[in-house]
């Protein structure tokens, strides 16, 4: 799969960072953004803005979604945000309900929010933010928004995310799933978990590059929703231009905002098309298959929750004796990885195969 890809020389294991350009977006940001922009100057919106439609429906199907239901964001932490002060006051719900291993940009958010009389009340690290007894004990009629991680992006551990937004709803919990770190390599089907919304980014595994974030939700999370953070592309008509007279979307769109990027997401469409052209099922099964071999190949090196197919996620720590050492020999090799608490952080994708895992132990041999 290395072919569709504009790629670093070496083995590229740092998807879990930013996933590498696919060559269908770098044509289709010079076709379908800066050629039209040059040819068609001001004429050029009703060609753009068909260009997030097109975002939007490629989301739609990575998640087994409606286009309706999905609306762009510029990344995950303004997403967040725009859920958090959109919802309903409800009285004796003051709490957010979030793990210490979440990414820390979404955990600024909820704690910001203490300012308007929230409390973030943190799951600790390490096991407990698995265990479903844990989220059962936490999630009561004094919490007004869960976030859930779908897989923590410092360790492969995947939450029971189905399991959890289903008590979240019997406890009349709001619940956000943040899934950035598994689109396009763990297969997702909205329908099948009880969120009320789910954010993401294309940065990582999508190869969508930074700036096309969104954010799906469910019906109810819409008819519920009173976006603060809104725009002209927020109403319902954005070209009635009547500054007295705003009616929010009736869709996912009333979380839009003001005049939109357009670039990102040209990018972003591209590189999730070409993700559902491969297969998420078969993207899916190569990463785990790599991780599986290295799992064969050091097995004492390995640092995870579980081992397990059906639970882990789609990155691998690697406990190494030297982590000076470890960095520079990555760098001999051309080995692109990064390194997380005295480990080394690799995550394989499509465009991965058993050399680049073979090139990798071998160079960290030393190490382990």
């Amino acid at each position: 799969m290395k072919q569709h890809f504009r790629m670093p020389q070496g083995s590229y294991l740092l998807s879990h960072s930013v996933g590498c350009l696919p060559i269908s977006s770098e044509l289709a940001l010079a076709r379908r953004y800066l050629t039209p922009w040059q040819e068609l100057g001001g004429d050029v919106w009703p060609g753009w803005l068909a260009e997030i439609e097109r975002f939007r429906g490629a989301m739609a199907r990575l998640l087994g979604a409606r286009i309706d239901n999905i609306c762009p964001q510029a990344n995950v932490s303004s997403a967040v945000a725009k859920i958090l002060h959109a919802l309903p006051a409800r009285h004796g719900r003051n709490r957010l309900l979030l793990c210490e291993e979440d990414f820390p940009s979404i955990g600024f958010v909820l704690k910001a929010a203490a300012k308007v009389g929230y409390e973030p009340i943190f799951i600790p690290r390490g096991a407990a933010a698995e265990d479903i007894q844990t989220w059962q004990a936490s999630l009561d009629d004094r919490t007004q928004l869960a976030l859930i991680t779908h897989a923590f992006s410092n360790r492969s551990a995947r939450l029971p995310v189905q399991q959890i937004t289903q008590i979240a709803r019997e406890h009349g919990v709001v619940s956000i799933v943040d899934a950035t770190q598994t689109l396009g390599v763990i297969p997702i089907n909205v329908a099948d978990w009880s969120a009320d919304f789910l954010v993401g980014s294309s940065v990582k595994f999508l190869c969508g590059g930074p700036g096309a974030g969104f954010l799906w939700m469910a019906d109810s999370a819409i008819a519920m929703s009173e976006p603060v953070d809104t725009g002209w592309f927020s109403h319902e008509d954005p070209f009635a231009f009547d500054i007295h007279d705003f009616r929010p979307a009736a869709n996912a769109l009333r979380f839009w905002g003001g005049t939109p990027s357009i670039a990102p997401f040209v990018v972003a469409s591209a590189a999730v098309e070409l993700l559902l052209d491969i297969g998420v099922e078969a993207i899916y099964a190569s990463n785990q298959a790599l991780i599986s071999q290295l799992h064969d190949r050091v097995p004492s090196a390995v640092i995870a929750s579980t081992r397990t197919l059906n639970t882990r996620a789609n990155t691998v720590l690697l406990r190494v004796t030297d982590v000076e050492g470890a960095k520079f020999a990555l760098h001999e090799a051309r080995i692109f990885a990064d390194l997380r608490d005295d480990c080394v952080r690799v995550s394989p994708h499509l465009y991965n195969d058993l050399n680049d895992i073979e090139c990798l132990v071998i160079a960290l041999q030393p190490y382990f």
